[in-house]
């Protein structure tokens, strides 16, 4: 194969590539698994100013932080969501494949550089790869620019006379090799690898220049100066240093070497990872033809071990063997990830030797159709695989969180021209993100104009009722919200798409229904300014302004009539936003025996107010518990609003003059039990 051929090859390939790892990129994969939330967690804190060679994660854990400085950096330009966090591998991911067959070329000859670049192509865990917020996506990059930089140093050709190398190799290596220890714990075996292949040139060469000599001299004080604020934190934070993490939590009483090496090899040609977010469960790295030719081409470099460009691909296999076979979980794709250059190397290899094997220019023919069967059978068990079938298990689902991946996608395309209030879930405990701060993660419109309310106590009508849509993105709120809101809710319309998860998507329009019940108000909900208020008179009729841009519409009680002592008083008040208000504004509810005593009170209020714009009217669902000891009578009930940051109340306005702190809004009768 000429090298014109090849490098048109190739560009086809790199095309099929970069369509294989952009295709359906913002649904595939449904969303992110923890390890991503994890890594973007990070980067989130190094955008924040903090910097540090490791991050601790807790629990002893540490994480090397390059990769999260430059994710955090891209974001900052490109914007923050779920593609641009994505961006970096994917460009990542091409890039190693250029350089993968830029290599293969210069060790084996076009061809194997064709069949290498062929098989990273439409690999389907290097495709996984290519799209996951990982920094294991530096690994494959990182292993093939330090090869390829020790093959220009050394002039390792497959053909041409050996040329005195430049100086741009040289600092090439020095800063990969420095470089690295900041991405991954590996690294210390790809350092292992490089300086084992440095001494076999200098030891089996007959002459090495001192030019030569004093370049690697100096590519080995850049790595050194550029490691050293490793080395530091290392000694000051033993711990977290990748040192103690090379081989993870491997325990060699727990996982016999050889039963975990018979899992790897396994892995690579017949029963792969079972991990969902690595592997469609069982399914090889390689399938069994590519699997031989990956072998030969592994035999042919054992048997001309002499040469360089054989020798130094087998090195780095040696070395980077124990980290990609040495895992808990083997088969371990993810293990296997600084390997991949190297066997698609090895795998070209075979390619190559077996082609020219044939002296036939028939038999040549006959195996370049075969190959091409090859790929494109590859291609077609990875878009079966890759876009139909693992897409669709109940395993990927649950572990890239795709209800909350999908709702994020459906906001995305809707939430800047339909209002919509997103139903809040609780902060979780520990370092876990609850389910909406895991949908703002997802989503790509970060400025996009949401609201937030618990739901459960608290809902939002935006624009008067008029068209918005709600999110619900645990899976039962919405048959967990307060049954007088949920009557609301059902007056809408569930949303059911292949692309929306169950009870995810309501679709509401209120506003005459709503006009209806504010209007209801004027006469079935009697008011009161507060006794101490000056005025010509105390009564009132809803709406009623208060300072800090709300106005009370109206309230409904609990139907029970009268109250047992220690039982619970529901109290339901209706607000609207008539422009900027305090974003640290409370509601509280007052039980009261005469006015100037609190026999029972709520503070309470289940909206984000900062998120509601003018217009919009909320339902608040206060629980006001009575103690036990609450004598029987008659209590009247006060209802209010006030800054919590300062505690000064909302005044009550009438005609822009203020009546008092609070509303008088009926009474409730108590029985002793």
């Amino acid at each position: 194969m000429s090298s014109r051929v090849s490098y048109a090859l190739a560009v086809l390939l790199l095309l099929l590539a970069a369509f294989l790892r952009l295709r359906d990129l913002t649904r595939l994969p449904p969303g992110l698994h923890q390890e991503e939330i994890t890594d973007i967690r990070v980067a989130e804190t190094a955008r924040q100013g903090t910097v540090e060679v490791f991050y601790d994660l807790g629990d002893g854990e540490g994480r090397e932080g390059l990769y999260h400085v430059v994710l955090a950096a891209l974001s900052s330009v490109v914007g923050r969501g779920l593609v641009s966090y994505q961006l970096i591998s994917i460009w990542v991911s091409l890039l190693t494949l250029a350089l993968v067959y830029a290599l293969a070329t210069r060790l084996f000859g076009p061809l194997a550089g064709v069949a290498a670049l062929a098989l990273l192509t439409v690999n389907l865990w290097t495709i996984l790869l290519g799209r996951e917020v990982s920094r294991e996506s530096f690994l494959p990059l990182l292993v093939t620019g330090v090869i390829l930089s020790l093959a220009r140093i050394f002039s390792v050709y497959h053909r041409g006379a050996p040329r005195q190398p430049s100086t741009a190799p040289f600092v090439a290596l020095g800063l990969l090799l420095g470089l690295g220890f900041y991405v991954h714990p590996a690294h210390f075996m790809i350092v292992l690898a490089s300086m084992a292949f440095i001494f076999y040139m200098v030891l089996t060469r007959r002459t090495t220049s001192r030019r030569r000599l004093g370049y690697l001299g100096f590519a080995l004080l850049v790595m050194m100066i550029v490691a050293m604020p490793y080395l530091i934190s290392s000694l000051r934070l033993p711990r977290l240093s990748g040192a103690m993490r090379v081989f993870g939590s491997y325990n060699i009483i727990q996982n016999p070497p050889l039963t975990v090496i018979g899992n790897s090899i396994s892995g690579l040609f017949f029963l792969g990872d079972q991990n969902p977010v690595r592997n469609l469960p069982g399914r090889p790295l390689l399938d069994l033809v590519s699997g031989v030719l990956l072998l030969v081409g592994l035999l042919v470099a054992l048997r001309a071990i002499r040469r360089r460009r054989y020798a130094l691909p087998l090195i780095f296999t040696l070395a980077l063997l124990p980290v990609a076979f040495l895992t808990l979980d083997s088969p371990n794709f993810l293990a296997l990830t600084s390997l991949l250059p190297l066997i698609a190397l090895f795998f070209g290899l075979g390619v190559s030797t077996l082609y020219y094997s044939l002296r036939a220019r028939s038999a040549r023919r006959l195996m370049a159709v075969g190959l091409l069967v090859l790929l494109g059978f590859n291609l077609g068990w990875l878009w079966r695989d890759l876009y139909g079938v693992w897409p669709r298990l109940p395993a990927v689902a649950a572990a890239y969180h795709s209800r909350i991946g999908q709702l994020a996608h459906h906001l995305d395309m809707t939430a800047n021209s339909l209002p919509t209030l997103v139903c809040d879930s609780p902060p979780s405990k520990g370092r876990e993100l609850s389910s909406t701060d895991l949908l703002l993660l997802m989503m790509n419109r970060k400025q996009a104009p949401l609201r937030f309310a618990d739901c459960g106590t608290g809902l939002v009508l935006m624009n008067g009722g008029a068209d918005q849509q709600i999110i619900f993105p645990e899976t039962r709120m919405l048959h967990n919200m307060h049954p007088y809101l949920q009557k609301w809710v059902q007056q809408g319309t569930v949303l059911t798409r292949d692309n929306l998860p169950p009870d995810g998507v309501v679709m509401l329009n209120v506003e005459q229904q709503l006009a209806d019940t504010i209007g209801r108000f004027t006469t079935t909900a009697p008011v009161a300014f507060a006794p101490e208020a000056r005025g010509s008179t105390n009564l009132a009729a809803p709406p009623v302004r208060f300072g800090g841009n709300i106005t009370f519409l109206g309230y409904e009680s609990d139907s029970a009539a009268t109250y047992t002592a220690g039982g619970i008083l529901t109290f339901i008040t209706y607000w609207r936003v008539d422009g900027m208000i305090p974003p640290t504004l409370r509601l509280f509810t007052h039980v009261l025996p005469d006015p100037a005593s609190i026999a029972a009170q709520t503070d309470t209020i289940s909206v984000n107010v900062g998120s509601l714009h003018s217009r919009d009217i909320f339902i608040q669902v206060t629980f006001v518990p009575l103690p036990a000891s609450i004598p029987g009578g008659t209590y009247d009930v006060s209802i209010g609003a006030y800054d919590s940051a300062s505690s000064v109340r909302m005044g009550v306005l009438e005609d822009s003059q203020q009546r008092g702190t609070r509303l008088f809004v009926g009474q409730i009768s108590v029985a002793r039990r």
